[in-house]
């Protein structure tokens, strides 16, 4: 045990951790999973808010609850991190806005994945090793649980308005045959679009669909798709 103790200070990193002499102690896999654990619930508890269910279903909302459960969970490792080393505050501070402003991540969900990813390393290198094991892992599992639901939005412009009733009918039936299923919809009269979000099977991609479409839609409710994830 003594070589273990060792071990895991010489990988501390000089922030306080416990290093890899943690992997052996059952109280610190339950600190970190409840921490995880408990982090996700809460942010999933305010991201289906009834406030945001009574907007409807939109790919926008569907993103911002994805958001709000990784950024949640991004803040206990904030936590974890400062709790080890105080002086790490101000490092992640600088950290995310570095990578809030000055790098090209995407959307606000996709910022969130990379500052989780930045302070797993960190975990790492302030000897939290056992931390950031369980954090890559939940992370992983988390992203899965998210992003396997193939949801999509689809637009549909070119339709007559005195059509789009039958024609939002017909592409949801349209969907639904083609193994789909339709969370929300909703049709704009003034730019002449219908808007459809869509929870895809694993097995159809969207040119798969688009194809099935055009075969299940009649040509006179038929409009210009266009698909977006």
């Amino acid at each position: 045990m003594h070589g273990l103790e060792a071990v895991g200070q010489l990988s501390g990193g000089g922030g306080g951790g416990p290093g890899w002499v943690a992997f052996y102690d059952p109280q610190q896999y339950l600190h970190y999973g409840l921490v995880l654990l408990l982090a996700t619930a809460t942010g999933a508890l305010l991201a289906y808010h009834p406030v945001y269910r009574r907007r409807g279903v939109t790919l926008e909302t569907l993103e911002l609850r994805k958001t709000m459960i990784v950024y949640s969970v991004v803040g206990a490792l904030v936590a974890l991190v400062c709790a080890a080393a105080p002086s790490m505050a101000f490092v992640i501070f600088g950290i995310g806005g570095l990578m809030r402003f000055r790098t090209d991540t995407g959307t606000s969900k996709a910022t969130g994945h990379t500052i989780v990813a930045t302070l797993i390393g960190l975990c790492w290198g302030l000897g939290l090793m056992l931390a950031a094991t369980l954090a890559t892992a939940f992370v992983w599992l988390l992203t899965y649980a998210l992003e396997a639901s193939g949801v999509v939005q689809l637009n549909v412009g070119g339709v007559a308005i005195a059509d789009m009733p039958r024609a939002a009918e017909a592409y949801r039936d349209a969907v639904m045959r083609a193994g789909g299923a339709v969370l929300g919809h909703s049709k704009h009269f003034k730019s002449g679009q219908m808007r459809f979000v869509l929870r895809l099977p694993s097995n159809i991609d969207l040119e798969q669909l688009n194809q099935e479409l055009v075969t299940l839609v009649p040509e006179a409710l038929r409009g210009t798709p266009d698909f977006v994830d």
